[in-house]
């Protein structure tokens, strides 16, 4: 017998895969098993795979990857597992290596718990065996998907660790508590962008003030473990960190979830779902920055803070769009004729699409002037801001083409509650009468079931009432968010963006009519404000 005909290997793995089950597949277990097999079976031992924690769907496995290298060079000629489970639960890959790949490098194979060993005897059970191990670790696949689902829309935090800025609370790992000191960074950079300071900007402003960055700050302050760290950089914050922190909403109370997940439970790589389907669910933990700072955060860092080669910062940048596609307005900068730079606007996707003459077709170019929608929104702002409206008086403008509608809305609502309290008793009444032997069966499963209907459609009707006072409640929630905006504010000469995004959200530019040449081209643009949208007086023409 030749010496690499008793020299085995022995295989171990666990993982969470395996359930109610890891106590008998510990490693130590499995251990004990393989080495007493071999030992009453004359085999040696000469070497030891382990991969604890990893998957059986995964074959991309450090120990795995190196036990079959050992293999191809010829150290080994036995492989001993305590099941097909074990090698895998993909039985696609199972099939590759116990058909093809161990025969072609003649290994022997055994797994002494499912009574398999490829050097003797026939082994018709094993594809069994490998269809049933795969639709098991499919099984818990589902299951954990589904569970992570469920704590998603219940809101709770299912992350290794807590955001930057938070630490877990020790009597519920799902729930976040604020952890002071990273949270005043945190608040720090919100309002260092609200300022108009870019993601690189704000980077450099925290290394040069020695802020541990999140991993480092984790691992001194904290105390978790990281096979991540780099002695040398601990100062080193990067804009992409700063930018991940600025857009998540965690900083707002909101846990998102449902973000990315794996392709299957075969395939391990991780994709990220739109944002469509992502679980949001809000004020689950206290809140660092309020809602109004996130938003505005948000429009500032999704904008270049440089200035263009001709020294313009386009601060409308984001806040134009094409009334006929819905398109951003694209800026480009000239010098004009008086000395002074400038600039004008054009339909993004007619300046996109004009290559040729029925791309052009795709919109046409709604051209509008830096000048004249700079000194608009300027007087429209200023016109906002000494009117020092009250909150009551900014909800009439609002509710000013709604307020007889509202009117006409609750009258019929009553009438609906009315007519629903009537059916009530016309049921209790029938019923009674049907009990006493007062109607027949017959006439009263008719009455019954009219009745019935007649009410489930006036629940309908009335659900549809109780969304429109519920938008009704909202508009005056808004109209309290924009008389805060307001009261931040004196009369200004400069429009600068911080100010533009403070109380629009955009202002839509129509294609103009006429032209310069007969001194009538109009445009008109409608300006739509932030929490309240249009006002009665939301459009002017240039």
């Amino acid at each position: 017998m030749k010496q690499r005909d008793i020299t085995a290997a022995i295989y171990l793995r666990l993982s969470r895969d395996d359930g109610s089950d890891a106590e008998s597949n510990s490693i130590g277990n499995q251990r004990e098993i393989l080495n007493r097999y071999a030992s009453e079976h004359g085999f040696i031992v000469r070497k030891e795979y382990v991969d604890d924690g990893w998957s059986g769907t995964n074959f991309e496995r450090p120990q795995f990857k190196k036990m079959i290298k050992d293999i191809e060079v010829g150290d080994i000629g036995i492989v001993l597992i305590k099941d097909l489970s074990r090698l895998g639960r993909n039985n696609a890959m199972i099939a590759f290596y116990t058909e093809i790949f161990l025969p072609d490098h003649d290994v022997r194979l055994i797994a002494p718990g499912d009574s398999i060993d490829t050097g003797h005897g026939d082994n018709e059970i094993m594809p069994f065996k490998s269809v049933i191990n795969e639709y098991y670790a499919r099984d818990i696949s589902r299951k954990i998907r589904s569970a992570k689902r469920n704590q998603a829309l219940k809101g709770e935090f299912i992350g290794a660790h807590a955001p930057y800025g938070y630490i877990k609370d020790p009597n519920n790992k799902h729930k976040l508590i604020v952890d002071d000191e990273a949270a005043t960074v945190v608040r720090r950079m919100f309002e260092i962008a609200d300022n108009g300071i870019g993601t690189h900007q704000i980077a450099c402003i925290l290394s040069y003030d020695k802020i541990l960055i999140p991993t480092m700050y984790k691992y001194n302050v904290l105390g978790y473990k990281s096979n991540k760290l780099h002695e040398d950089y601990h100062f080193n914050w990067c804009a992409t960190t700063v930018r991940t922190i600025l857009e998540s909403r965690v900083y707002v109370g909101d846990i998102v979830g449902h973000v990315q997940g794996k392709k299957s439970f075969k395939n391990q790589k991780l994709i990220r779902y739109p944002e469509s389907e992502w679980i949001v669910v809000e004020d689950m933990h206290e809140a660092l920055v309020d809602m109004d700072l996130f938003e505005r955060v948000q429009k500032l860092i999704k904008v270049k803070k440089r200035a263009n080669a001709k020294g313009i910062t386009n601060i409308f940048s984001g806040v134009l769009k094409c009334a006929d596609c819905g398109s951003n307005l694209t800026f480009r900068s000239y010098k004009g004729l008086t000395g002074y730079n400038s600039g004008s606007y054009l339909c993004n996707k007619y300046r996109h699409g004009s290559k040729s003459e029925n791309q052009r077709k795709t919109c046409t170019a709604h051209y509008l002037p830096y000048i004249g929608v700079y000194d608009a929104t300027i007087t429209r702002l200023n016109k906002i801001i000494s009117a020092n409206a009250t909150e009551e008086e900014i909800l009439r403008q609002l509710t000013s083409e709604k307020e007889s509608q509202m009117v006409l809305h609750k009258k019929a609502f009553d009438n609906l509650k009315r007519r629903n309290s009537e059916l009530d008793r016309i049921i209790q009444k029938i019923v009674e009468q049907n009990a006493l032997g007062e109607i027949t069966k017959e006439t009263f499963t008719k009455l019954y079931t009219r009745y019935i209907e007649e009410q489930n459609e006036l629940a309908g009707e009335m659900k549809t009432f109780e969304a429109k006072f519920a938008a009704e409640n909202l508009d005056k929630e808004k109209a309290g968010l924009i008389e805060n905006q307001i009261r931040k504010y004196e009369i200004f000469d400069e429009l600068s963006r911080e100010k533009a995004l403070d109380f629009i959200d955009r202002i839509v530019v129509h294609e103009p009519s006429g032209n310069h040449k007969d001194g009538n081209r109009r445009q008109k643009i409608e300006f739509h404000y932030r929490f309240i949208g249009r006002l009665p007086d939301s459009e002017c023409s240039l």
